[in-house]
């Protein structure tokens, strides 16, 4: 008899049972260029930095300002306002950069203002239809109403080595 009991609140517990999938989550640092929204990973962000000298170099291309040095490190320093198309009305009183986080290059982007980080299922990235790794945008996030355009941050690598000669 207990055994019966036993079984039944078995099968009662496996009806009741129910799988809840876990939502794989990533965390994006939403920021702004020129008064516009964009997002990276915050996975591809090493450190944020403000108010940091950047040193001109000659000879390279115009999305190119120039080096900054972090810790006795040369960045590179990308401005994305060359290569978007976005023109920044102002320069920020203390300038903004992101560093990224990266194994074979040091990469630092000039940014307009920090805005927020946000947790987003990973699915809920609306990717970009037939775009390569050499495309700037690798889809746009939706938050609070907004279509926010995610960059590829490899993009400015490549691009930086094609211009350079060196891919």
């Amino acid at each position: 008899m207990n055994e019966d009991i036993i079984e039944q609140i078995a099968r009662e517990n496996e009806a009741k049972t129910e799988v809840v999938e876990e939502k794989k989550m990533t965390t994006w640092l939403i920021f702004s260029i020129a008064k516009k929204k964009y997002a990276v990973r915050s996975s591809d962000v090493l450190e944020i930095i403000r108010d940091v000298a950047v040193y001109k170099l000659p000879f390279m291309p115009a999305y190119i300002e120039g080096v900054l040095n972090r810790r006795g490190d040369p960045f590179t320093v990308i401005n994305p306002c060359a290569l978007i198309g976005e023109e920044d009305s102002k320069a920020p009183d203390e300038p903004l950069f992101l560093i990224f986080k990266r194994n074979d290059d040091q990469l630092s982007l000039h940014i307009s203002d920090i805005l927020f980080f946000t947790d987003i299922e990973e699915g809920d990235l609306n990717i970009i239809p037939g775009n390569n790794e050499e495309g700037f945008f690798l889809g746009t996030l939706v938050y609070g109403g907004d279509e926010i355009p995610a960059l590829n941050t490899n993009a400015f690598e490549l691009l930086i080595r094609k211009d350079l000669g060196s891919a």
